[in-house]
């Protein structure tokens, strides 16, 4: 077989092409085809003339322009400055916004939307987790005033607010819309103006709430002539980020949807099996659903969804994981909540749309006292939230590791011991002391728990007689006190309260043979301000836009040198107080102070209001409440 290998020297020459038909060659100064060559050459010739005519053309045009804008240039130009001609060009572009203004008009009404959804888009920022403001250290929770107020019912077991709205529900059967009363700069009693037109002194300012309306027991319900309402205790109350509906839960285990503006139910449901321990909105409508999202918790161990919309109200899902009573859940953000079970010391993230639930097991063995509830739990968005538990334990917990990054034992210290009578039937002291020598004092229980998501604050209640705030460091891994809400200058400094948590962590409570604290102990406790089982807590931010519907709020801006704005913003904490823990009545107060002022109790409720520190900046003040 022939190959190009394999043929003679003398084959394996390779045909030149014709030279007619060859291309022309590459090589300089030789031309294959030379008629050709000269067609290209004339063609770029007059293609080349055409070219230089129309550029001529054009730059006479352009030397005339330019001649005309430098001599108005040189006109305009001769003994001016960089800096006098920026100042010209700014005063003329403000010139001509003047004019537009005058043109088209001024509308207000535009200016206060785009506020609006400023604003909405800060408080979405705020839930997400986009934004993370540090103003614990800017309030002055010591200083805070208070308020107490009531109607006559048992135990208040929890408290919603939509400012300036507050809803209350208790164990008669009993829901309360009550009115924040709009706390001041000035003086309250009005002694700037007491001399002014007439010597007529004004009104003092109001400070307690205004019952508005409640209702109590079953209602007749004026469309169907059916009766609807609660036949039990009422556990939980929550009302929608819109302020249209309230949602009542109770130990009847129903769950009603009220109107907010008259308190009439509009819908009943009965899916739960055992008692509605807890409620909570998202604080934003969902864009899966067209409606508001609620979720519910219960002692049947399940969690329900739910979408209350103004063309109904409708059950979602249900989810199931929790091995005892689920006492209490929060919303995360939209299709996530986190719950907490009782006994069986878990806290669950449940994420509704991927269908899964984040586990996080409780009940540490290296801790003093034993874990044994987790009762509580608030959240700090995106990614942390904080329980509580019956061994008074504050622990805070990243959704990316399946243990609290930190916890504070005994968050709200130890009941002291009751005396040696009540203790032993014994007569003889002696013999007394010596049966209850092993006893030890117990931890006080985090009955109550709450977050002001976007901030790094965190407040705590139990049956201490105080409501304890407490801070979350910038990197989300720790929490500092800052001591009791209200409680004035007795309020021990955040560096002496932490040395007095770590001492409870210790075994300087243990007692010796005389029920007696060893050396380095509690001091003994101020008086409470609070007498009872803070049984639930809510909280807000002072700011210019919560206002009755119908009122026009108020556009005055707080400047560097004028504090009026700033005066009046902080923080409004309303608590909800009773002589027995919401769940039971394993803890109950007494109405007469015959055993000491521990044992007393009062049903109702609380508002604080915090105002920010004087040594705060106007420009920190400004950013926390824009």
């Amino acid at each position: 077989m022939s190959s190009f290998f394999t043929l003679p020297a003398s084959q394996r020459k390779r045909k030149r092409e014709d030279r007619a038909t060859a291309p022309a060659s590459k090589k300089r100064g030789v031309s294959g085809n030379r008629d050709d060559k000269e067609k290209k050459a004339k063609g770029r010739k007059d293609r080349d003339e055409s070219i230089s005519e129309s550029e001529l053309d054009d730059d006479e045009e352009l030397s005339g322009s330019a001649e005309s804008e430098e001599e108005s240039e040189s006109d305009s130009d001769e003994g001016e400055t960089a800096a006098e001609k920026r100042l010209r060009l700014a005063e003329s572009y403000l010139e001509n916004i003047r004019e537009e203004v005058d043109d088209v008009g001024f509308d207000a009404a535009e200016i206060d939307r785009d506020l609006i959804a400023e604003r909405l888009k800060e408080d979405v920022d705020e839930f997400k987790g986009r934004v993370f403001r540090q103003i614990a250290a800017q309030l002055s929770f010591s200083t805070a005033s208070h308020s107490f107020f009531r109607a006559d019912t048992q135990s208040t077991t929890s408290i919603a607010v939509h400012p300036p709205y507050v809803y209350t529900v208790s164990k008669d059967k009993t829901l309360i819309k009550w009115e924040l009363a709009t706390p001041n700069s000035k003086n309250p009693s009005g002694s700037d103006n007491a001399n002014g037109a007439g010597g007529r002194r004004p009104a003092p300012q109001r400070k307690k709430p205004k019952n508005l309306k409640f209702t109590r027991g079953l209602q007749k319900v004026a469309e169907s002539d059916e009766q609807q309402g609660h036949t039990g205790n009422i556990l939980a109350v929550a009302v929608s980020p819109s302020g249209k509906y309230v949602a009542t839960g109770g130990a009847d285990r129903k769950l009603i949807i009220w109107d907010a503006a008259t308190l009439t139910p509009q819908r009943t449901f009965t899916h739960h099996r055992d008692a509605v321990s807890g409620l909570a909105f998202a604080r934003h409508i969902s864009s899966m659903s067209s409606g508001e999202q609620l979720f519910s918790g219960s002692f049947d161990r399940t969690i329900k969804t739910w979408s209350l919309s103004d063309s109904g109200h409708a059950y979602v899902e249900t989810l199931f994981g929790h091995q005892d009573h689920v006492t209490n859940l929060a919303a995360m953000t939209i299709d996530q909540c986190v719950s907490v079970g009782a006994r069986d010391r878990t806290a669950r993230v449940w994420k509704v749309i991927d269908e899964t639930q984040l586990v996080f097991r409780g009940g540490s063995s290296k801790a003093q006292y034993h874990e044994n509830n987790i009762d509580c739990v608030a959240v700090i968005p995106p990614n942390h939230f904080v329980t509580g538990s019956d061994s008074g334990s504050l622990c805070l917990w990243s959704i990316h590791k399946k243990k609290p990054i930190y916890t504070i034992p005994l968050a709200h210290g130890l009941d002291p011991l009751p005396p040696l009578d009540e203790l032993s039937p014994e007569v003889d002291k002696e013999t007394a002391a010596q049966n209850s020598r092993f006893l030890r004092r117990m931890s006080r229980w985090i009955t109550a728990l709450t977050t002001l998501p976007g901030t790094d604050i965190v407040l705590s209640g139990s049956w201490d007689g105080w409501i304890r705030a407490w801070k979350v460091s910038e990197d989300k891994k720790m929490i500092y006190p800052l001591g009791a809400v209200g409680s004035g200058a007795i309020t021990p400094s955040p560096s002496s309260q932490l040395k007095e948590t770590l001492r409870f962590d210790s075994d300087v409570m243990e007692l010796d043979q005389n029920n007696q604290t060893r050396e380095g102990s509690e001091e003994a406790e101020s008086e409470p301000l609070l007498k009872g089982v803070v049984n639930d807590i809510a909280v807000f931010e002072r700011r210019p836009e919560h206002i009755k519907p119908g009122q026009a709020p108020k556009k005055s801006k707080s400047k560097a040198g004028d504090k009026s704005g700033a005066e009046a913003r902080g923080l409004c904490i309303v608590a909800a107080l009773g002589k027995e823990p919401r769940f039971g009545r394993w803890k109950c107060f007494k109405n007469n102070n015959l055993d000491g002022p521990s044992s007393e109790g009062r049903n109702g409720a609380v508002v604080f209001e915090v105002p920010f520190s004087e040594g705060a900046p106007v420009e920190a003040l400004d950013d926390s409440t824009a």
